[in-house]
């Protein structure tokens, strides 16, 4: 199952901490990898630290900190409602729940590699 979340600009510091130290620190947990296309591209490899993904939420390039773009800033509209500057999407990738049971149960790892494989098909 894949479910995307919006981040938002405005939370960059926040947000990547989040994702690089509270979603890691329970046991069996580890340290996300940069994968893909695009971090390739940005000169991202290995493990991922809180300072990337903050400065790329916060519109700038994750090595050098040079600002891409416009600034990502939250602007207000005539009726005094705020647009959130959307700095990004989250994908998250997770097993289904009848994997989730079986894996533990039969202790396979052949099922964690799978779900391993898949997504990496998707990254």
């Amino acid at each position: 199952m894949i479910r995307v979340t919006t981040l938002y600009a405005s939370t960059a510091a926040s947000t990547a901490r989040y994702y690089t130290r509270h979603l890691t620190d329970g046991p069996g947990e580890f340290p996300g990898q940069w994968a893909g296309q695009q971090s390739d591209l940005l000169g991202l490899k290995g493990t991922v630290t809180t300072k990337a993904p903050e400065r790329l939420l916060s519109g700038r390039d994750p090595i050098c900190d040079v600002e891409l773009g416009l600034p990502l800033q939250d602007r207000t509209v005539a009726n005094g409602k705020v647009i959130r500057a959307v700095a990004g999407f989250d994908a998250t990738v997770s097993a289904p729940n009848s994997l989730s049971v079986l894996w533990p149960l039969t202790g396979n790892a052949g099922f964690a590699e799978a779900h391993d494989v898949a997504v990496r098909a998707v990254t």
